[in-house]
């Protein structure tokens, strides 16, 4: 199945599914496992998606939470394409009273990228993320980000003509989206980060949190280990503790868990510097490089969910839970008619905090489509 030529068959069959995103996904409540989501956070975020259309289900959805005992705490992730009914949705409610910070600056992205000979588009693509996250310590308060998200490696490392040029572009894209004026320290250290990438690495995204003035939220991708993650964070200026996230990983290395996969980091860039939160993501490489392979194979994460469960990282009883639900294709009757609900894992990720310490989330996501149906063998 291409579900990339679904997409706007399905954006129509959503549309008559609720009113909102937060509605469609509350419909959706009792299929989500309580052994992963517990507490209110999911919720919390559902509500918060009542500014959102529904027909963003039919994109992939991603939800973070932690897997191991850590307090609870939930993320979510959702996809803008330019030139879909979602995107129109967003851009038009821009000026809504209703519209929330990060949807606004996302609609201003599209906007931009949606201009025929936009050169963010020929940079950064087309589409851009809407983060929410929520976590115990702060009940009722939803940090929301925007992101441009370029699928494609149109900002890889290295010192080749023009690359610096095309993030310095991107980087504009996103201030002016987001009414912001960089200092000449952000600037810099934005482009030491860049800099410090090596040829076979890439900007994954770029972004920013109203919550969080000053600072862009950057994700490079395409570490092939440890070692290459460890030397790109020193050249970048991370001096900070991240020993219990290396310890982790080094463990995780030494019993084969990484094989087949590949690493990315993400942080924040300010003008004093790199500054926390600190993830270090884990990707399979089977799915990175093959667009249908969220879909297909199963068993790309298994030496790492054994290796996260033999070292202590994960609580014993979330990971047959995340097992079960993240490989699942099961029906949902809908309002349309049959839909189809897919689940898969999408990466993990080892967050440092400033103390040194560590929380390990898994990002799971969903997307929802309409029933397939098999064209009539004519022979």
């Amino acid at each position: 199945m291409n579900f990339e030529d679904e997409w706007a068959a399905n954006e129509d069959c959503l549309a008559r599914e609720a009113g909102t995103l937060g509605e469609l996904l509350g419909r959706m409540r009792h299929t989500f496992s309580p052994t992963l989501f517990c507490g209110r956070q999911l919720e919390e975020l559902m509500a918060h998606a009542h500014d959102l259309p529904p027909t963003l289900a039919g994109f992939p959805l991603w939800l973070g939470l932690p897997i191991d005992n850590s307090p609870p705490s939930a993320c979510m992730d959702v996809s803008l394409l330019g030139g879909t009914q979602s995107a129109a949705r967003v851009k038009a409610a821009k000026l809504s009273a209703d519209a929330g910070p990060a949807a606004v600056v996302g609609a201003s992205l599209l906007e931009e990228t949606g201009r025929k000979g936009s050169p963010v588009r020929r940079v950064a693509g087309d589409r851009v993320l809407l983060h929410y996250s929520v976590d115990a310590g702060q009940p009722g308060q939803v940090e929301s980000s925007a992101l441009l998200y370029p699928v494609r490696a149109t900002l890889a490392g290295g010192h080749a003509s023009g690359r610096l040029e095309d993030f310095r572009l991107a980087l504009d894209a996103m201030a002016t989206a987001a009414g912001r004026r960089p200092s000449e320290d952000l600037r810099l250290g934005q482009e030491r980060v860049f800099l410090a990438m090596e040829p076979d690495t890439r900007i994954g995204a770029i972004g920013v949190s109203p919550a969080r003035e000053g600072a862009f939220r950057l994700t490079v991708l395409g570490f092939s280990g440890l070692e290459g993650v460890m030397s790109f964070l020193d050249r970048a200026g991370w001096h900070r503790r991240a020993s219990a996230a290396r310890e982790a990983l080094a463990r995780l290395k030494a019993r084969g868990a990484l094989a087949g996969m590949q690493l990315g980091v993400q942080f924040d860039v300010a003008a004093a510097g790199v500054r926390p939160p600190l993830e270090l993501q884990i990707f399979s490489a089977a799915t990175i490089h093959d667009d249908e392979g969220w879909f297909r194979d199963k068993r790309c994460w298994t030496d790492l969910m054994d290796g996260l469960h033999d070292e202590g990282f994960a609580d014993p009883g979330k990971l047959p839970e995340l097992n079960e639900w993240a490989f699942s294709a099961k029906p949902f009757l809908g309002r349309s008619g049959l839909l189809l609900l897919l689940q898969r894992i999408h990466h993990f990720a080892i967050v440092a905090d400033d103390e040194g310490g560590r929380r390990i989330n898994a990002h799971v996501f969903l997307l929802l489509s309409r029933w397939p149906h098999r064209a009539r063998d004519s022979s």
